[in-house]
């Protein structure tokens, strides 16, 4: 017995080391990113730039906060640059290398901090993007660091538009 209890301890202090890895890196976080896409609609041709935070909460909900600017050109030719503060409160989860990612839509806002807001169109545009804001996204997530979450979605028509999030 004078030696059991010692080895018992060795052996609980063997395991536990053993049992012991670095932990995987997780989604939840505050990042920065910024980001670039384009679209057309209603005749319209949008650039748009994007530079925000996404914040991951462990209890699944996010919160989206970005600068976007919308370089529009007109059927005519004619172009308009609009701002827009984007706020979206949102729910995810990770299933595998798939992250869903969809915004609360009762808690969305996008409001028009600069530019044109004479037309209308900055209102239609909070519209489209509003309408569609609590659709769930199936996005891959590419990479998951401890500095860094990259996921990619593809649309319908087969391109593919990558995101690059930056942990703080």
């Amino acid at each position: 017995m004078k030696y059991f209890i010692p080895i018992l301890l060795s052996v609980v202090c063997m395991l536990s080391a053993c049992g012991s890895r670095p932990s995987e890196p997780k989604v939840e976080g505050h990042y920065t990113y910024e980001h670039a896409f384009n679209y057309d609609m209603d005749g319209n041709h949008f650039d748009v730039q994007e530079a925000g935070t996404m914040d991951f909460y462990a209890d699944s909900t996010a919160l989206d906060s970005a600068r976007q600017v919308y370089f529009i050109t007109s059927a005519e030719g004619d172009t308009a640059t609009v701002v827009f503060n984007y706020v979206s409160p949102s729910r995810w989860h990770l299933d595998g290398e798939d992250l869903y990612f969809a915004g609360i839509k009762e808690r969305f806002k996008m409001d028009v901090a600069a530019g044109d807001t004479t037309s209308g169109l900055p209102q239609k545009i909070i519209a489209v993007v509003g309408g569609s804001i609590d659709y769930e996204y199936k996005f891959h997530l590419d990479t998951l660091t401890a500095d860094l979450l990259q996921w990619s979605f593809t649309y319908r028509d087969k391109h593919s538009d990558t995101w690059r999030f930056y942990k703080h």
